[in-house]
């Protein structure tokens, strides 16, 4: 489990990906939609709250999802 503290000072819990995270999105072709839906799923944020993130926080989230994928 990763916090990762945004912005506004509000800390999101991320957890490992399992297996099946990944069969869950290994059905959408577009990247971007496919990273979106898997930190939304290991985050329990939504995708729409994703959406309305500002990108230096998204990008926060991102590494940490790349951090677990390496």
């Amino acid at each position: 489990m990763k916090e990762i503290k945004l912005s506004n000072g509000k800390i999101v819990k991320m957890r490992s990906p399992k297996v099946r995270d990944l069969k869950m999105v290994n059905h959408i072709e577009d990247e971007i939609e496919k990273e979106e839906n898997l930190i939304a799923n290991l985050t329990g944020l939504s995708v729409d709250e994703l959406d309305e993130m500002d990108l230096a926080d998204y990008k926060k989230l991102q590494d940490a999802l790349m951090g677990f994928l390496s």
